[in-house]
């Protein structure tokens, strides 16, 4: 009888490590600290469903200092640096301007849907990636957030603006004429 209820014994402390083994895959561990943020209202709507290692459960956003991603015409990137001044109203706070800096600029263009006028109807307008931080303080910048954005690039006057873009037109669709 005691061996029996030794093979007893240790078949329950297998079971035993087996459910623990079971419990702690059932902790959510996030590799940054931030507020829980889900596309529904709350996480308790997921309760009872299954999921597979390796789904998206919830998405965690450091709030104070936010990442914003800007579309820059293939124009106007030349004159956009790291570390320049950015100013962002968001269509949810249009009184309210947030600063931030430029951290970095894609190395790669991406198309737009929108045709330039100056482009063959085939051709299409590209933009590239500019990524700022902003400062959120107040938390009222979401995820997910649009508006619009200034990057300042220094004063110059409206001739100058205006001039370079023409001139810059004209450089690059007619320079093989000479």
């Amino acid at each position: 009888e005691i061996e029996v209820a030794e093979a007893e014994l240790a078949g329950l402390m297998a079971q035993k490590q087996h459910l623990e083994g079971q419990l702690r895959l059932l902790t959510v561990v996030s590799p940054s600290s931030g507020m829980v943020t889900t596309p529904r209202l709350k996480l308790e709507e997921m309760r009872g469903q299954f999921i597979k290692k390796g789904d998206l459960v919830a998405e965690v956003h450091e709030l104070k200092t936010v990442m914003a991603e800007i579309a820059v015409a293939e124009t106007d990137i030349g004159e956009v640096q790291v570390g320049q001044k950015v100013v962002v109203r968001a269509r949810a706070y249009p009184g309210k301007s947030f600063e931030g800096t430029v951290v970095s600029i894609a190395t790669a263009a991406n198309r737009t849907g929108v045709p330039s006028e100056m482009d063959a109807a085939w051709q299409r307008e590209k933009t590239f990636l500019v990524t700022t931080a902003l400062d959120n303080g107040s938390l009222l910048l979401k995820p997910g957030m649009s508006g619009h954005a200034k990057i300042y690039c220094g004063r110059r006057r409206i001739f100058d603006a205006i001039s370079r873009r023409i001139a810059g037109y004209l450089r690059v669709e007619f320079w093989s004429w000479w």
